[in-house]
């Protein structure tokens, strides 16, 4: 026994610290194709959020786009339009979309509107094409930034096309941004074409009334996209992915939006996931691409398996270590991005606000401009307005959410002219809450009627008091407020300032324009009764709560 080991010992040795290093290698090359399946399962997840996150980038656009043609109640100029889209960048910052436009939705006969729109913004007579059988059309009537892909699109009928109509009649059913199918562009007027698609976002210039011939919505701020070139836009953003990719929309597998995985890695990782996105839900299928495909951990193995048991051991140790700066690399880059999205958020938040201040504030010196006389009396009237905005502001600043009560808002602005133990008296109502919007409209109508009040009616010398009374009324869509606004007025005359004057129209701008409500004055023995009725905000509002 003793002659049969001191014979075979180099053997036994050489075993023993070579089993011990078959184990190191083995884990070391297990280890490593996990952290390179782990690598490309998130720089898969990337490229995919870097498409979700640019097609969400156009929709905020498009949401811009609306407010601004809202802001102008649908009739903008083109030399507007081009200063907003300056000012988003959509030719670098947010490449890959072919541009930004908007189709105006018509009755097939009245082609003279689309038509009389786009020589308008670009001097050219365009007919309105293609025929169809469809009872509107929705021409392309501005497209931006003029060129002579875009220029070839005017004028084009995209509800004449069912993938682009399903695409518009969901916007117009939910009111938000919905995606077409894949389809050719009207753009595509050169031998390389790609797929492409688009995005369509709803413009309501006011409440639709079915049943009075008038086209369901009034047009649709819209984007047309390059498959090819927008995704590849989305992906060159941050460092570059070590991945090819292939997407599709699940309803029409056959006709890839994108496809650069001819020549994958020859190896089996492979990355599938559907994301649900503007009414469409889109397939990416991802793999490695190949020069990321590279030999693990081969000569490494080698190596380990010519060393000692020592060494096994600290290589072991040293993989352990890697794998732990792995996963805290991944933890702060995850942290960092939540970082980033949060700072991007806030200053998303403060731009809209911001624009939206300004939007109003010319607004009131628009308003404040045609009514005045002399700088004089702009200056008051401007003021004025501008102190019942301030007012407005103080209470959605004193709310965890940019809402405010109509109640307060009456006070702040009766305060101005009466005791605090005045103004309880003269309200009656349940508690409404408005959103900024309202809020800021209401309390320029709220300032008018108590101005004109002080001046001619209830509040003025020879008038004999003042009450508001309102109620919140269910409706079809979403509840409204009706408000009674009456003037004591026994004995005086109707003055030009308490129906006719300007601060009454700014009151029915307003009011139709901002609040999309109506208005109705009588004067009977007592006075003046007003009647002010608009919808409220659902999840704010709700009868009887």
């Amino acid at each position: 026994m003793k002659a049969f080991l001191e014979a075979h010992l180099p053997k036994l040795v050489f075993l023993l610290a070579f089993l011990p290093g078959v184990a190191v290698t083995v884990a070391v090359y297990t280890g490593a194709e996990r952290r390179v399946a782990a690598e490309f399962e998130r720089s898969a997840d990337l490229a995919v959020d870097r498409v979700v996150a640019r097609l969400q980038q156009h929709v905020v656009v498009l949401r811009a786009a609306r407010g601004l043609l809202s802001a102008v109640r649908g009739g903008i100029a083109r030399d507007e339009f081009l200063r907003f889209l300056s000012s988003v960048d959509i030719v670098d910052e947010l490449s890959g979309v072919q541009g930004i436009g908007f189709a105006r939705m018509i009755p097939s006969a009245d082609t003279a509107i689309a038509t009389g729109e786009v020589r308008g913004h670009y001097g050219l007579d365009v007919p309105v094409h293609p025929e169809t059988d469809q009872p509107w059309r929705t021409p392309i009537v501005l497209l931006e930034p003029e060129n002579e892909r875009n220029r070839a699109a005017l004028g084009f009928d995209m509800y004449a096309d069912p993938i682009r109509r399903a695409a518009m009649d969901r916007a117009i059913e939910s009111g938000d941004a919905e995606m077409t199918g894949p389809v050719e562009l009207v753009q595509e007027i050169t031998r390389q074409k790609q797929t492409g698609f688009l995005i369509y976002l709803p413009f309501r210039n006011g409440p639709h009334h079915p049943g009075t011939g008038a086209a369901p919505v009034a047009g649709f701020v819209y984007a047309p996209f390059r498959g090819g070139d927008l995704i590849r836009a989305a992906l060159s953003v941050g460092p570059p992915l070590p991945v090819v990719l292939r997407v599709v929309d699940v309803m029409d597998a056959a006709t890839p939006l994108f496809d650069n995985s001819a020549d994958p890695a020859p190896q089996t990782l492979h990355h599938s996931r559907e994301v649900r996105i503007l009414g469409r839900s889109w397939v990416f299928d991802v793999w490695p691409e190949a020069t990321s495909a590279s030999p693990v951990g081969h000569a490494s193995s080698v190596l380990l398996g010519l060393i000692s048991l020592l060494f096994a051991a600290a290589a072991a140790y040293a993989v352990a270590a890697r794998q732990q700066e792995a996963i805290q690399a991944r933890a702060v880059a995850a942290a960092a991005a939540r970082e980033a999205d949060y700072r991007e958020l806030l200053l998303q938040e403060m731009k809209h606000r911001i624009k939206n201040h300004i939007a109003r504030i010319q607004s009131i010196a628009r308003q404040s401009a045609r009514g005045a006389t002399d700088v004089k009396a702009f200056t008051a009237a401007f003021d004025a307005r501008l102190q019942a905005m301030s007012a407005v502001q103080e209470i959605l600043a004193g709310t965890a959410a940019a809402q405010a009560d109509l109640r307060a808002v009456l006070v702040k602005e009766l305060q101005q002219s009466l005791d605090s133990t005045e103004v309880e008296h003269l309200l009656d109502g349940p508690p409404v809450r408005l959103d900024e919007r309202q809020a800021h409209a209401f309390a320029l109508v709220a300032h008018e009627l108590v101005t004109n009040a002080m001046k001619y009616g209830g509040l003025s010398a020879g008038g004999a008091g003042l009450s508001i009374r309102w109620t919140v009324q269910p409706g079809p869509d979403a509840p409204h407020i009706a408000l009674l606004w009456k003037e004591r007025t026994a004995g005086l005359e109707p003055q030009n300032g308490t129906g006719t004057g300007f601060g009454s129209r700014l009151i029915e701008a307003s009011l139709k324009g901002e609040l999309s409500g109506k208005l109705t004055r009588d004067y009977t023995d007592e006075g003046l009764e007003i009647r002010l009725s608009f919808p409220l905000d659902p999840t704010l509002n709700r009868p009887g709560k």
